[in-house]
């Protein structure tokens, strides 16, 4: 499995290589009126153009990636490491909690790879593997943004309105 790992990651540096250096993965400020024009043609295509395989986007194939079961947590935290690097040159940022383990990551950005998602040129789309459901939680003991977006109830009680005037209602 060493020889392969090692031959995918040549692969993976192979194709970042030629990238066109111009279509930059990072965010550029929209301070010029053809920046401007990029940002706006990156929303279209983000709402509403094709989805594209991952797999077509990158030219690395979901089967080139080994199942989790044949990787050591080493390998599976190397290979993580080196396909979240990859992925930006194509404007993806996977989003992850900040200190979740580079080698747990692997088996979302195994799923990943088989999905569709329109393929941008100036932007970055950020991939989320959270439902915000603390129930449900994908993350359970690296993640808090269920505990940072969590409502409070007495906020949701709208009967504490009910005997109050239009132009006494706070909103």
């Amino acid at each position: 499995m060493e020889r392969y790992l090692k031959q995918l990651i040549e692969d993976l540096h192979q194709i970042s290589n030629n990238v066109n250096s111009s279509d930059s993965t990072k965010d550029e400020p929209i301070n010029d009126e053809e920046s401007f024009y990029r940002h706006i043609e990156d929303v279209e295509t983000y709402l509403h153009g094709d989805e594209i395989p991952i797999s077509e986007t990158t030219g690395i194939l979901p089967e080139q990636l080994p199942p989790s079961e044949k990787l050591s947590e080493k390998q599976k935290a190397q290979l993580a490491v080196e396909l979240e690097r990859f992925l930006e040159h194509f404007h993806f940022a996977l989003d992850f909690p900040h200190n979740y383990p580079n080698h747990l990551r692997y088996r979302f950005i195994k799923k990943f790879w088989t999905e569709k998602h329109p393929a941008m040129q100036y932007s970055t789309t950020h991939i989320e593997f959270c439902n915000y459901e603390k129930e449900n939680c994908p993350f359970p003991g690296y993640c808090t943004s269920c505990d940072e977006f969590e409502i409070d109830d007495k906020d949701l009680d709208s009967d504490q309105f009910k005997d109050l005037d239009t132009d006494e209602l706070p909103f």
